[in-house]
């Protein structure tokens, strides 16, 4: 539902990426190797070679999720099942999921999940003064399936519990991954609200009167990303969120916010945000939970 924004020099963040994956070695002492040296340990082998002739270290762990879906096809029409099996060796996320884990908690510094918005993935401090995190690195595509994307990076996805174990699963999508540059579901679908039509101005008394559905226009694309993670039935849980602000918009209607503006100095657009918890033109929806349905009822309520 929310894109991952890498911010920083997507370069820099590759190479960090990169350096991580290298703060732990197969082995020790003299006989330590990278993965990456594992990785070409086992091209120069037969049949790895053919399988991986034209494919380098990098090409798996920094390939968009467009590229993966090539890499996939490549590998797959030149490899058989037990060769797959093979690779879970090298690509062993189990080792490396400590260190990615932080990776991400340092660098990519999200806050929600990113396939639905609900809940927070935020990290923690345990009585140790140790860090956790509460958050859950789902595989786009699939480790099992696709042992060599395990380690990945536009492969993992920032995710809840409910998203990645309990709904996702093994499922895949057309192309639509929040990590992916192609990524516009903020774009092309939007929180609908529906009144009951024997209210009027607002005037809302039970949140059960009002309805909300996520609609997408321009496209079909999102329709299974909607019904695997069960959207519309788990944002149906939460439309307090919005008769709330239904509720504020009948209680403060322009002429008022005027005058709170003038009795406390306090700029008109500000007040309107302190109200309404809007959200920013340019905020990052990823940093607050529920960001996505806020912003969709702020346009249609004309808030903002």
């Amino acid at each position: 539902m929310t894109k991952i924004d890498y911010k920083k020099n997507i370069s820099l963040l590759e190479d960090l990426y990169i350096q991580k994956l290298f703060s732990t070695n197969f082995g020790n002492g003299k006989n330590a190797k990278t993965v990456e040296e594992k990785f070409n340990d086992l091209k120069i082998r037969k049949p790895f070679d053919d399988i991986f002739k034209n494919i380098n270290f990098k090409d798996l762990i920094l390939s968009t999720p467009d590229k993966l879906k090539e890499l996939i096809r490549d590998i797959e029409s030149n490899s058989t099942e037990e060769q797959i099996i093979e690779l879970k060796e090298v690509f062993d996320y189990k080792k490396f999921q400590p260190f990615i884990s932080s990776f991400f908690e340092e660098e990519i510094q999200i806050k929600t999940c990113s396939f639905c918005n609900i809940h927070f993935v935020n990290e923690y401090k345990d009585k140790n003064n140790s860090y956790k995190n509460e958050f859950t690195l789902d595989h786009y595509y699939d480790k099992a399936t696709y042992p060599y994307l395990a380690l990945s990076l536009y492969n993992l996805i920032p995710s809840c519990y409910t998203c990645n174990s309990k709904l996702k699963k093994n499922e895949e999508f057309k192309n639509i991954a929040p990590s992916s540059d192609n990524f516009d579901f903020d774009e092309k679908v939007k929180f609908n609200l529906y009144l009951d039509k024997s209210f009027k101005n607002l005037h809302i008394k039970d949140k059960e009167n009002i309805d909300i559905e996520l609609k997408e226009y321009y496209s079909n694309d999102y329709d299974k990303y909607i019904k695997i993670f069960k959207l519309n039935e788990r944002y149906k849980a939460h439309k307090d969120i919005v008769y709330d602000m239904i509720t504020k918009a009948e209680l403060y209607p322009q002429c008022r916010l005027k005058e709170l503006q003038d009795l406390t100095g306090i700029p008109f657009q500000q007040i309107k945000k302190d109200i309404f918890n809007l959200i920013d033109e340019n905020e990052d929806l990823s940093k607050k939970p529920f960001s996505k349905l806020i912003k969709d009822i702020s346009e249609e309520l004309k808030l903002i």
